[in-house]
């Protein structure tokens, strides 16, 4: 790609490979550390960098101009004793060039993403550059196409709203909830169920702000692993913004999140604004009974029910009872087809960015190219600045030839200025690479001295 490097990926991800290939290609980290370790060993190999989550494995390898990059790869992924012939399947893509550098751009800004829009793949692509920073030096185009890819990212979720709404249910569920309140740290949300589902909906109440969180779990084990764990992370500020609220009044309360026993999930709706409920229960766990004595309680306050469990924790009874909102998946899924639409509607802005980004990206590589030249072109500069200005230092004083070398170094500043701009400026690239190499016939080798 400049002349001196090439850009290889491969791809294996949830678009073209089902879920046992994808677990065959994951690369661990030490697979990638030795990966990395085994390419700069290889001839031609310059340096690589795998990126390994849920969805995609790729790899992103530079090796020099000429070298064969496929077989590099095989030989790197062989003796790190990886499942070399996924890569080289009918389930890998192949990436070269501009081609890879467009698709770690797209990757960065979540339009790969098995969700539109997710954030986490820009975690999860810094996480595997800085690992690569660790244990290689990564080359100049891999270097440049990572930092774009990131600055394109960036520029996508800021200037878009593609990461905007919830396209999850545990996330959906929380954004309803911020409809029924003017203010969520007012409130107290229960959430019935300890498991993968409530304890993401538990972290969304945490970053929206709720005023107090309580965890209900058959299990008490659980209720009380999650709510320490909630605690932790609060505590370290992993949970973003969150503040802390001034504790409520109760005998178990622990501060922001609390858990309590099973048997007192009845006592837990009648302080409830509003219950999230996910349990892996084949029955409702939330009977018409128990909400009456909940709302009887609550002096005219109403609960707001959110039932996102299969099959569903609420009976569907208790949509009857006066006090008590209840919504289940079916209105969470009109929010979440809202949400993907809206994001989709997103989609031609984000291209446009990775256009420009793109664009300055081959601007860079032009660059590149002439780099080596150019600098050929100052160092003959130089030297007959240097012979000249050592000629007057002989014959005058020395602040003639200081005046004399200021001034030869401004004209060299101009030369090369008119110069790197004419190059800028060719038509074609057949033109360009003419100028290049006219320049480098002149000014690339020494010439014997006359003097």
């Amino acid at each position: 790609m400049t002349g001196s490097t090439i850009l290889h990926a491969r791809t294996i991800n949830h678009r073209n490979a089902p879920t046992e290939v994808r677990e065959k290609a994951h690369l661990g980290e030490e697979q990638a550390v030795a990966l990395m370790q085994a390419v700069a060993e290889i001839p031609g190999g310059v340096a690589v960098i795998p990126v390994s989550t849920c969805n995609r494995t790729e790899i992103y390898l530079e090796v020099t101009e000429g070298a064969d990059s496929p077989a590099i790869l095989r030989e790197a992924l062989d003796r790190v004793g990886a499942c070399t012939d996924v890569f080289f399947g009918e389930h890998a893509v192949v990436l070269d060039g501009m081609e890879a550098v467009e698709h770690v751009f797209r990757v960065a800004s979540a339009l790969e993403s098995m969700m539109l829009g997710e954030p986490q793949i820009s975690g999860q692509l810094k996480d595997a550059y800085r690992l690569s920073r660790l244990h290689q030096e990564p080359g100049p185009v891999l270097l440049r196409a990572f930092q774009g890819a990131f600055r394109t990212g960036k520029r996508v979720r800021t200037e878009t709203h593609i990461s905007k709404g919830a396209v999850s249910v545990a996330f959906a569920a929380v954004e309803l909830a911020r409809k029924f309140f003017t203010r969520l740290s007012d409130h107290t949300a229960l959430l019935v169920g300890a498991g993968d589902t409530g304890s993401l909906a538990a972290r969304h109440f945490l970053q929206q702000d709720i005023g107090r969180l309580v965890v209900v779990n058959r299990s008490p084990q659980r209720a009380i692993e999650l709510a320490e764990v909630l605690r932790e992370e609060k505590r370290t500020g992993k949970l973003g913004d969150a503040r802390e609220l001034p504790q409520v009044e109760t005998e178990s309360h622990y501060g922001l999140v609390d858990q309590r026993p099973w048997e007192e999930l009845a006592e837990a709706m009648a302080e409830a604004d509003v219950i999230l409920s996910t349990t892996g229960a084949t029955e409702p766990v939330i009977l018409p009974e128990m909400v009456h004595r909940a709302v009887a309680s609550r002096k005219g306050r109403p609960i707001f029910m959110l039932d996102i469990a299969v099959p569903r924790d609420i009976h569907p009874d208790v949509a009857g009872i006066g006090g008590a909102y209840l919504f289940g998946l079916e209105d969470l899924d009109e929010i979440i087809k809202g949400n993907l639409a809206a994001r989709q509607r997103q989609v031609p802005h984000a291209e446009k960015i990775i256009a420009q980004e793109l664009a300055e990206f081959r601007q860079w590589l032009a660059d590149l190219d002439m780099l080596p030249t150019v600098a050929e072109f100052r160092t003959y500069l130089e030297e007959l600045k240097n012979k000249q200005v050592g000629f007057v230092a002989k014959k005058e004083s020395p602040e003639i030839a200081a005046a004399v070398d200021r001034s030869l170094q401004q004209f060299i500043k101009k030369v090369l200025g008119r110069s790197v701009s004419t190059l800028k400026q060719a038509r074609t690239e057949e033109e360009r690479q003419h100028a290049l190499e006219t320049l480098h016939r002149i000014f690339g080798e020494d010439e014997p001295d006359k003097d």
